[in-house]
């Protein structure tokens, strides 16, 4: 025999009000993934050719000292085993210094968080340059959409 109790009924109720609040919160938490910026930063120095450490001034008077991966590129590793890498690794790197050193400040655009080993992922202009695409057009870094990473064989 079911009989009717308001039991039932308010656990779905309750079930139904913790999913908002849940859904809510998740909300909240995707529209800090990202920034879509530009946020003003000044450039500490180069890591190596697709990272930098900047000071980014996201509000102010404040500042945030993070490391940036650029967005659609990969270069060289400098602690690679080969040496020709090894060398092309300081070439990207000194390209992108070449590239933002003669601005007081880069522009991070669509500014986001996640695996990149304590590093956000952001676009970058210098001026008004895009440098992941400079430093496609130098021929010193790949495009690199995500995913497994190209690995060079050494020569020799």
């Amino acid at each position: 025999m079911i009989t009717d109790s308001p039991l039932p009924a308010a656990f779905i109720l309750l079930l139904g009000l913790v999913s908002c609040i849940a859904g809510t919160a998740s909300a909240g938490e995707n529209q800090w993934r990202s920034i879509a910026g530009p946020v003003t930063a000044q450039v500490i120095r180069i890591i190596d050719g697709d990272t930098i450490e900047v000071d980014a001034h996201p509000w102010p008077g404040h500042a945030v000292r993070v490391s940036v991966r650029l967005r659609g590129i990969d270069t060289p590793e400098r602690r690679s085993r080969c040496a020709d890498q090894r060398a092309a690794a300081l070439l990207a790197r000194d390209e992108l210094e070449r590239l933002v050193s003669n601005f007081p400040t880069v522009e991070l655009i669509n500014v986001s968080g996640g695996k990149y080993y304590g590093r956000v992922l952001a676009d970058m202009k210098a001026g008004n340059r895009d440098v992941a695409a400079a430093m496609l057009e130098s021929g010193l870094a790949r495009a690199y959409r995500g995913g497994k990473r190209h690995k060079p064989q050494c020569a020799g």
